[in-house]
């Protein structure tokens, strides 16, 4: 049997966090999501920030994970401790050639170069696997980004373990990757692991293999809370 994990970095309660969770690498993102929100509640904010509240009367929280497998991994485990069971990453990534700044990327799946925090899950060599999301949750995801009219691709996406790296790019072209990120193979391995829902929804922030420009930080933001309301709508459902 399975040991209860206990909650060390997010120190709340069974019953402070919804079901439905939204999460985001970036706190200031996730204190600008819960404006959305009717009476937001923050909860926690020590090494991660955490919300809660009410959307079109449906109870949803909101957390940051930080940047990386490591430090989402955390966020994840704790909150799936604390009682969440549908998870979506609201993210940033590089986008590939098939794509633009500011489009939006749905992964169906998620490959990783294999060790690092996988690794110590699932053993180094089961964690160079793709990794699949929640197929029903990802499809009403899809479902709610067509209603809203923003442009989207959905495919596979290359989750690194290193920003600055530089062979990951080259990998992920050759293997046809539509995006780079950082957390989406180790949020759906944890969804397999553990027994919980994930998806993510993903805003392309610069161009792989151009390196030419970033999205200015307030853009991010702004973009990033139009696509929140798709996520939101996306966790009402459950």
């Amino acid at each position: 049997m399975e040991k209860e994990l206990t909650p060390v970095h997010i120190q709340l309660k069974k019953g402070d966090i919804s079901d439905n969770v939204l999460i985001g690498g970036d706190p200031e993102r996730i204190i600008e999501i819960a404006k959305l929100l009717e009476n937001p509640k923050l909860l926690w904010t020590y090494r991660y920030t955490v919300y809660s509240g009410r959307y079109k009367n449906k109870s949803i929280t909101l957390a940051s994970h930080g940047i990386g497998a490591p430090s989402l991994a955390i966020a994840v485990e704790e909150l799936h401790a604390l009682g969440g069971k549908n998870f979506v990453r609201l993210g940033t990534c590089g986008g590939m050639k098939e794509t633009d700044y500011g489009d939006l990327v749905i992964p169906d799946s998620a490959f990783s170069s294999g060790g690092g925090t996988m690794g110590e899950y699932i053993g180094i060599n089961d964690s160079k696997n793709a990794f699949e999301p929640d197929e029903k949750l990802t499809i009403n995801l899809i479902e709610n980004t067509k209603r809203s009219g923003a442009k989207y691709i959905t495919g596979p996406v290359f989750s690194t373990d290193a920003f600055f790296g530089g062979h990951q790019e080259v990998m992920a072209s050759k293997m046809k990757m539509v995006a780079i990120e950082m957390e989406c193979a180790t949020l759906f391995m944890l969804g397999r692991l553990r027994k919980f829902r994930t998806a993510s929804l993903l805003l392309v922030v610069d161009k792989i293999m151009e390196q030419a420009k970033f999205l200015s930080i307030d853009e991010m933001h702004r973009r990033a809370k139009n696509a929140a309301s798709i996520v939101l709508d996306t966790l009402t459902e459950y």
